[in-house]
């Protein structure tokens, strides 16, 4: 009776160890090509930058008037700053859109003071009476703002008697159509990249294909001709004339 060939145990296990080193060699290859496959692309930064004149103007001023010893006190002092307050606006002439007058606000108000008390200093908690009112006005009549704050001294100086004073603050600057500048700006900022990007591809014989990332970076408002920019971005309201700059960031696949 003929014995069945057996192959050695050797041979068996050298061929499933090539077996195996075969099918390994074919996941190192894949994940070698996959590799290379993800260095094959570029980053770059564009940006772009668009100089704007602002065309609305915010201003704010309060009339307040305090009182150390009851609210009534302080209320007639507020009135009688009224007339000429309203003497001021009447000669600006804004109209009932681009002024308002926010609601009287009047009440009690706690302060600190410090006092020396048997040769030590403590703080004293004192309470005064205060009315106070808020006037915005709010235009794109940039050059008439920017007349009535100058007129403005004489008028408040006339108003602040007594115990009134008025609180003028400086004007805003804002640029009513930002939403359609920053999709422009975008727009370039990504041209501006795919230029970059090609410059450098083909300095090295290849060519620049599709977009793989894309990331929006900070969007700065600041003042004409700023250099410095913050990580979060910044909105500049202080200067009538502004520069607007988008910056993006970009993946490209390269060919």
């Amino acid at each position: 009776m003929t014995t069945p060939a057996r192959f050695p145990t050797a041979v068996i296990a050298t061929t499933i160890a090539s077996l195996a080193f075969l099918a390994t060699g074919a996941v190192v290859v894949r994940g070698l090509a996959d590799i290379k496959n993800a260095s094959d692309v570029i980053n770059v930064t564009g940006s772009a930058r668009r100089s704007i004149t602002s065309d609305l103007a915010v201003w704010t001023f309060t009339v307040r008037s305090s009182s150390d010893d009851n609210l009534q006190e302080a209320y007639r002092d507020f009135r009688s700053a009224q007339p000429a307050v309203e003497r001021f606006l009447r000669t600006q002439r804004f109209g009932s859109g681009e002024l308002r007058r926010q609601p009287v606000s009047a009440g009690p108000e706690t302060y600190t003071v410090v006092e020396t008390i048997g040769g030590e200093n403590e703080e004293i908690q004192r309470t005064r009476y205060v009315v106070s009112q808020t006037y915005r006005i709010q235009t794109g009549d940039i050059e008439r703002v920017q007349a009535a704050v100058t007129a403005a001294t004489s008028a408040f100086v006339e108003a602040s008697t007594g115990g009134v004073s008025v609180e003028a603050g400086e004007i805003n600057y804002f640029y009513t159509d930002l939403a359609d500048m920053r999709l422009t700006l975008l727009k370039e900022a990504s041209q501006d990249a795919q230029r970059r990007a090609q410059a450098i591809a083909q300095s090295a014989g290849n060519q620049v294909g599709v977009v793989k990332n894309a990331r929006m970076g900070v969007f700065q408002i600041t003042p004409r001709f700023q250099t410095s920019v913050e990580d979060s971005g910044s909105y500049d309201t202080t200067s009538l004339e502004k520069d607007v700059t988008a910056v993006v960031e970009i993946d490209f696949v390269v060919k």
